[in-house]
């Protein structure tokens, strides 16, 4: 038996037996799906392989957690009596046809009917769809099928492929043989080692990683980064003489925070309310030493930085160098960075939670060809950055302060800061429910103080809807009128307010922004109790009213969730909600 056998074999081996600590519940395990049509039976032995090739990744996040010094923890998995992966068969109710591509909108909502019969929250789980899209094309395999993933703590989706080449087994393979996969000429090892790879790769997109890249010196020692080009070479040293994938230290810290490998998610999920200060930008022995604090500090676990060549954003992030900077008890941080080069950047910083969601801020500069970096720029926008974190944290007297500094600096962004100064002036005016007088019988919702909010999409924004830059103020506007007052709720959103028990009643039409055709479905609940809930709405709906006796009610939650098709456009609004006594 090889020494590479062997590795495998125990890789196989160890993933089969229980992770360290109690089982966890159901829904905080990866759940498998195999989507098929009705007319296609699943591939052969898919049971047995997709076993294998889950087992096979958990033992790789295990083993990598490990080596970045977490110890062997990894996603569970939802396993029957007998230990094996238990497999959701979702058959799609039309036959298969090569020219009708598998799209997420018409398969999402059979996945959710069988996960719910299975008593599973589609909402809130975390899984991973295995599509048999695969067909023969004269001797060349093709599939039109979503091959990616998202998530963050909340929930998680992992879109991949299903042949009957995809098996751990054929790491191992001697055969010579070859297939066409999509024009590319790949025995059964290397076809397992990108395909497989893939499953890996977007996995991470799933439980919430962001593309990054190796060092020079990681690429030497350990191969390629999982979340770069890692899905390429995953499990390559288990059949070639070259390093396989890894995974790098930022990104095992964010997993360290995720309910999967933590087997508990927090009760509030929501994005702390939190900015930059006292950030300092220095060029010090050849490296961009990056300096300050995050407040308030109580809730972060620490912090990650990308350092991304210009262009940046979905799938322009592959050449994003990773780091993972901890955090004192005040929130303070201190991180060198690389400069890879010369040209223009992103510096990405991010802020992990405690509950694992994560809060981004971005700066942009330029490395000249004497390898120095655009420090002018960098603390140009760092004052900006203080200024959106002073807006986040609702602080007019530091909104005002910031606002003169950035002013001084960047006259031409005179009416955005006008703007952030305005409603912060605003805010400061508003009540809390709860303490408003018992004299005021009906008052609009959107003009007292929230406990915490959080928007999949911009920032939370009152009576408008506010970019994060503030470069525009949008009006609440439905497909029948504009709305003076309200509250932008882009799905997944949530609105807490704190009412005291003194209010008896809410209601609020509720719709979609003019021009956003998302899906959305309005939830209202008190005390953590569901009082009331719309049906899923369209933008062809308009408006519709909803109701719910708060009456006792101290925590006033409202809350947006995405229809079937996912996220997007879902730009719902809370038009004119108001509370009555």
């Amino acid at each position: 038996m090889t020494r590479h056998t062997s590795a495998l074999l125990i890789a196989v081996l160890m993933s089969c037996s229980v992770l360290p600590g109690a089982e966890p519940p159901r829904e905080l395990r990866l759940h498998a799906v195999y989507v098929t049509n009705q007319d296609r039976p699943p591939r052969a032995d898919h049971q047995g392989r997709l076993h294998r090739i889950m087992t096979d990744v958990q033992a790789f996040y295990r083993d990598e957690m490990e080596r970045n010094g977490y110890g062997p923890v990894s996603f569970p998995l939802d396993q029957d009596e007998k230990g094996r992966v238990r497999i959701h068969l979702v058959k799609l109710p039309w036959d298969f046809d090569p020219k009708t591509p598998f799209r997420t909108r018409r398969m999402t909502p059979e996945i959710a009917k069988v996960l719910k019969a299975d008593g599973l929250d589609a909402d809130r789980a975390y899984y991973i769809v295995f599509q048999n899209g695969y067909w023969l094309d004269g001797t060349t395999w093709r599939y039109d099928i979503p091959y990616t993933g998202s998530g963050d703590s909340r929930r998680g989706k992992t879109w991949a492929a299903d042949h009957e080449w995809l098996d751990p087994r054929n790491f191992l393979a001697k055969s010579a043989e070859t297939m066409d996969d999509r024009g590319q000429k790949l025995t059964r090892a290397r076809f397992c080692t990108k395909m497989i790879g893939g499953v890996a790769h977007e996995l991470g997109h799933g439980l919430g990683l962001p593309h990054n890249r190796e060092e020079p010196d990681e690429l030497r020692r350990l191969g390629d980064a999982l979340m770069g080009a890692g899905n390429y070479t995953y499990r390559r040293e288990l059949h070639s003489k070259r390093k396989g994938a890894f995974l790098t230290q930022a990104h095992a810290f964010a997993l360290s925070l995720h309910p999967l490998f933590k087997h508990e998610r927090a009760a509030d999920l929501t994005v702390p309310a939190c900015g930059l200060e006292d950030l300092r930008f220095e060029h010090v022995l050849g490296k961009l030493l990056v300096s300050g604090r995050v407040s308030p500090a109580k809730d972060v676990a620490g912090m990650v930085f990308y350092h991304d060549k210009l262009p940046t954003g979905v799938n322009k992030d592959y050449d994003a160098w990773p780091y993972h900077a901890p955090v004192d008890a005040e929130g303070r941080f201190v991180q060198a960075v690389d400069l890879p080069g010369a040209g223009e950047y992103a510096l990405h910083i991010v802020a992990y939670f405690r509950n694992g969601m994560k809060r981004k801020w971005t700066f942009t500069h330029e490395i000249t060809g004497e390898m120095k970096p655009g420090l002018a720029a960098l603390r140009r926008d760092g004052l900006w950055g203080e200024l959106i974190a002073a807006w986040d944290r609702k602080d007019t007297a530091l909104v005002q302060q910031h606002a003169t500094k950035v002013t001084a600096q960047w006259p031409e962004r005179k009416e955005q800061v006008a703007r952030f100064v305005a409603l912060a002036k605003a805010w400061g005016g508003f009540p809390l429910p709860a303490l408003v007088p018992e004299a005021t019988k009906q008052i609009s919702l959107s003009g007292t103080r929230w406990q915490a909010a959080s928007v999949a999409w911009y920032i939370p924004s009152f009576d408008g809807i506010l970019t994060p830059d503030a470069s525009s103020y949008e009006p609440l506007q439905s497909t029948v009128k504009v709305h003076s007052h309200g509250l932008y709720a882009h799905a997944e959103a949530s609105y807490t307010y704190d009412l005291g028990g003194k209010w008896q009643s809410f209601a609020s039409q509720v719709g979609l922004q003019k021009g956003h055709a998302g899906s959305v479905v309005f939830v209202v609940i008190g005390d953590g109790k569901e009082l009331a809930r719309t049906s899923l709405l369209t933008l062809t709906d308009g408006e519709r009213e909803i109701k719910a006796d708060v009456t006792g009610v101290k925590q006033l939650e409202l809350r947006t969730e995405s229809g079937p098709d996912g996220r997007s456009n879902d730009w719902a609004i809370w038009f004119s909600p108001t509370l009555g006594r």
